[in-house]
């Protein structure tokens, strides 16, 4: 069991052994450092903290007791205390950042902000708030000796306020279906990590997953809740999002990029899945805090 209190302690050390870590008495945050040589490992657990999962990268088979689903960028997923979570399988160049918080410390929050334990069945939107609250815990952190506890103390307090009241979206609900799951559907959304970027074909991911043509669409809609084009599109938006937020390439070139081949259909495609067109999603990532 991951014990923050104690600021770092071996449990600790073997799930977020490639991340770099901020913390305080209340709050740990694990981010991850990209590389393209090591892979996530297998890591469902279960601890006393609260739990906030950011994805930074599209990431598949998060499990929150019998539910798996996919991560998706722009979202928190929450988990309640001492409930089995984590990553299902191992995956390679995957990014997040995590958040535990004391049980106790957010419980008192949470009271005083008359907020319910139901908050914990829906992902969170990620704000520019909370982006925030992170950058500015983190930048103060990295100071070290010069640090100042107590403006650490109130970030910290802030982004846990934030947290939980925040917007949810209801329309996710990680706990609707309790989904029996099956090896060969993973090895497809492998697959499909890796090679989003160009057509792919339902014979070709019938022949992966080792299923019949006809049955392997029903089946990795029952494993991850959506059917495998579905499961793509998100992919390649999740990618297009962080291009739009990173870079300054062209909307024609992202849309190639992530396997769109016309900027026209990228352009209605990530409309329909984000509710806004690529241009003003590049716009509000960009605004200065």
């Amino acid at each position: 069991m991951i014990d923050i209190v104690n600021s770092y302690d071996e449990k600790a050390k073997e799930l977020y052994q490639h991340c770099d870590i901020f913390y305080n008495e209340n709050i740990f945050i694990a981010k991850s450092i990209p590389s393209d040589e090591y892979m996530t490992k297998s890591r469902v657990h279960n601890h006393n903290e609260y739990e906030f999962f950011i994805p930074k990268s599209p990431i598949p088979f998060l499990v929150n007791e019998d539910s798996i689903f996919f991560g998706e960028i722009g979202y928190i997923y929450t988990i309640k205390s001492k409930k089995n979570h984590g990553i299902k399988y191992g995956l390679s160049d995957i990014k997040y950042t995590d958040i535990l918080v004391k049980k106790d410390y957010l419980q008192n929050i949470m009271e005083e902000l008359n907020c319910k334990d139901s908050i914990f069945n829906y992902p969170i939107y990620l704000s520019r708030e909370l982006k925030f609250y992170l950058h500015i815990f983190e930048e103060e952190f990295q100071k070290y000796d010069k640090k100042d506890l107590i403006k650490l103390d109130m970030i910290a307090n802030l982004l846990c306020r934030g947290l939980v009241t925040g917007n949810f979206n209801k329309e996710i609900d990680i706990f609707k279906e309790k989904q029996s799951y099956q090896k060969g559907i993973y090895l497809v959304a492998d697959f499909i990590n890796h090679n989003y970027n160009r057509e792919i074909k339902i014979d070709e991911m019938a022949k992966i997953a080792g299923l019949s043509k006809n049955y392997f669409g029903s089946a990795f809609k029952k494993a991850l809740g959506e059917t495998p084009h579905s499961y793509l599109i998100k992919i390649r938006i999740s990618k297009a999002k962080v291009l739009l937020e990173t870079t300054d390439e062209s909307l024609s070139d992202i849309a190639q990029k992530v396997g769109f081949k016309k900027a026209s259909s990228f352009t209605s495609q990530f409309k329909a899945s984000t509710g806004i067109i690529p241009s003003k999603y590049r716009e509000k990532s960009k605004k200065q805090y």
